[in-house]
């Protein structure tokens, strides 16, 4: 082996700046972790590697706490179909019609609520990509600074809890979720609130960037916009509180509160007559590959981690 003749803390260094180089070069992420997996933990363990990955894997399988992770992902997919994000956006840029810069606050303030409703990115930016970039264009929006506030309102579902990475991290850094999901909510609100604070100076260095919306796409009752706003507010905001208070209240585990959360994302959509047996299937269908590639990647993080540090 060559860990006999290298120090295995200058192996690991070499691991990890060959891992950087590889995926800056742009090689899949996937397959240069299983590479590397493969060709250091042989270096570094010999035969060893196998066993400690085997029984490494099956340990981190019985974690308990990971049976949380298609369940939020499953209850963030439901919300996003009862079409609650697209009507607390539109209620919102009504509201806000003749603020300058209105829009970036609307994608900031729906990323926030469904951030903590999703737990994930890739449905949040698609969904505020389709919904806010219309408005902007038609608005006359910084193209641009349009599509850098819906990147980083989006980015918000992997930190704002119930975040399905930090579900994910915990059993890894060996720190309960619940202590997790306390810590990032602040974080979580600040740096969102950080977003609305640079959009608000770029449109009071430049008001062209985000003018007033135009006449024809505002409200012509504005009892109709509070209604659509409370409907589109209360119900994902309730579900969500009650599914995060009862973790960070000790009501219930992250598993627990996760299976609440899903039945009642499930209840919502059909309340709303949104709920189809197509659009069951197609929820289930995403949940399970979003919930598929999940795991890939923790098994491959496990992976490095066994081969940097061994086995605990």
């Amino acid at each position: 082996m060559i860990a006999e003749f290298i120090d295995p803390a200058i192996l690991g260094f070499i691991l990890v700046g060959v891992m950087l180089f590889a995926i800056f070069v742009g090689f899949p992420i996937s397959f240069t972790l299983i590479f590397l997996g493969f060709v250091f933990g042989y270096l570094g363990f010999g035969k060893l590697v196998f066993y400690l990955m085997t029984l490494q894997f099956s340990m981190v399988m019985t974690e308990q706490t990971l049976a949380a992770v298609p369940l939020f992902v499953f209850m963030g997919i439901m919300m996003e179909q009862a079409g609650l994000m697209e009507r607390l956006f539109s209620a919102f840029q009504m509201m806000l019609a003749k603020v300058k810069g209105s829009l970036y606050y609307a994608v900031l303030f729906v990323s926030v609520i469904f951030a903590a409703a999703t737990g994930i990115v890739g449905a949040s930016v698609t969904i505020l990509g389709i919904m806010a970039a219309k408005s902007m264009n038609r608005s006359g929006y910084d193209v641009r600074l349009a599509a850098g506030t819906i990147t980083a309102g989006g980015t918000l579902g992997i930190l704002i809890p119930p975040s399905i990475m930090l579900v994910v991290m915990g059993p890894i850094m060996e720190i309960p979720v619940i202590d997790l999901f306390a810590a990032a909510i602040i974080p979580g609100i600040l740096l969102a609130s950080l977003y609305a604070g640079y959009t608000t100076i770029r449109c009071m260095i430049n008001p062209k960037l985000g003018p007033v919306i135009p006449e024809d796409m505002r409200a012509a009752s504005m009892k109709d916009v509070w209604i659509e706003f409370f409907l589109g507010l209360v119900p994902p905001a309730a579900l969500v509180f009650a599914a995060l208070g009862s973790i960070l209240f000790g009501f219930a585990t992250p598993t627990e509160a996760a299976g609440c959360g899903a039945m009642g994302a499930l209840l919502l959509s059909l309340a709303y007559k949104k709920l189809t047996l197509s659009k069951l299937q197609e929820a289930l269908v995403k949940t399970l590959e979003i919930t598929a590639l999940i795991m890939v990647y923790y098994i491959l993080e496990v992976k490095v981690e066994i081969m940097m540090f061994g086995v605990n």
